[in-house]
């Protein structure tokens, strides 16, 4: 079976648990570098052509041909091994080829987070671009919030309630399909509310989503990931710092600093388990020492 036909069968299964198109479309992306390595090997597009030996040639071939450092060797290596494994699993292919194959040690690093100066920077790039008062927003609703790159691009302005500072993330837009209230800032709102009345024009009444580009058509995510990419190197941040998600680290990172719970950031960020919203203290090493400095039982002997 070709790869390009078995990727439209597990396509299909996605969609019929409800995945999300990003989902579905990262495992397409995934297998992309297989076929590109298969051609260049005079292979054809066959899936019964894989086996072990021949990922391991693939992963070598990632490494040293494509130059992917280990992240973006694992995100493709994961992507393949779940498409084959689920063929495997529903009798598509006679086994699975990777089930003995190893995946690369990810370095224990920290994924960076936009920091509050580095905000302050971006604003201040941003405002004198094109769409000022739309930049702005954008901006401060990524940070202030916390939501992903996709709801953001997906709020139409009937989720906003200027009245109770809180916006509506639809089921559609959610991962995993679950609605939630995200509540806003003051200076987000001011923010939002000064784009809608004064810089905002629809090329179209139908057009409901909020942020537009300058044609008056909803923005894409290559419009607001250029926007990010040009702010960050006008401000001379690191483009890592600016990435989308980046900014939902930053807003998760403040927002424990800022005295916020876990528990309520768990239901803003639409997390469905705790231990998700448990990985963001680990960008907070400093203020756990100093919480720890203060309540620490050794350190309050005698003090009573």
């Amino acid at each position: 079976m070709l790869l390009t036909d078995l990727h439209q069968m597990h396509a299909r299964h996605l969609a019929a648990l409800r995945r999300s198109p990003a989902t579905i479309a990262y495992y397409f992306y995934s297998l992309e570098p297989l076929l590109q390595f298969m051609e260049g090997r005079g292979l054809a597009r066959d899936a019964d052509l894989i086996t072990l030996p021949l990922l391991r040639e693939f992963q070598l071939w990632l490494r040293d041909t494509r130059g992917m450092k280990p992240g973006g060797e694992h995100a493709v290596l994961r992507g393949v091994r779940a498409t084959l494994r689920w063929a495997a699993e529903e009798e598509v292919l006679a086994s699975d080829p990777t089930a003995k194959l190893r995946l690369p040690a990810l370095p224990h690093e920290r994924p960076p987070a936009v920091q509050p100066d580095e905000v302050e920077r971006c604003l201040k790039v941003a405002a004198g671009m094109t769409q000022p008062l739309r930049n702005r927003a954008v901006l401060l609703c990524l940070y202030d919030t916390g939501l992903r790159m996709g709801e953001v691009l997906q709020l139409r302005v009937a989720d906003l309630n200027m009245t109770t500072g809180m916006i509506t993330v639809r089921a559609e837009t959610a991962k995993g399909e679950k609605a939630r209230v995200v509540p806003l800032g003051l200076k987000t709102s001011k923010a939002l509310s000064a784009y809608e009345r004064k810089e905002r024009r629809a090329a179209l009444p139908m057009v409901q989503q909020l942020f537009l580009g300058r044609t008056g058509e909803p923005m894409t995510r290559g419009g607001l990931t250029h926007l990010l990419v040009k702010v960050s190197a006008a401000a001379e941040i690191p483009r890592s710092h600016t990435a989308p998600h980046a900014w939902r680290r930053g807003f998760a990172v403040g927002y424990l600093r800022g005295g916020g719970d876990i528990f309520s950031l768990q239901q803003i960020l639409g997390h469905t388990t705790l231990e998700m919203t448990r990985r963001y203290f680990k960008f907070l090493p400093d203020d756990l020492q100093r919480r720890h400095s203060l309540a620490s039982p050794v350190d309050n002997l005698g003090r009573r």
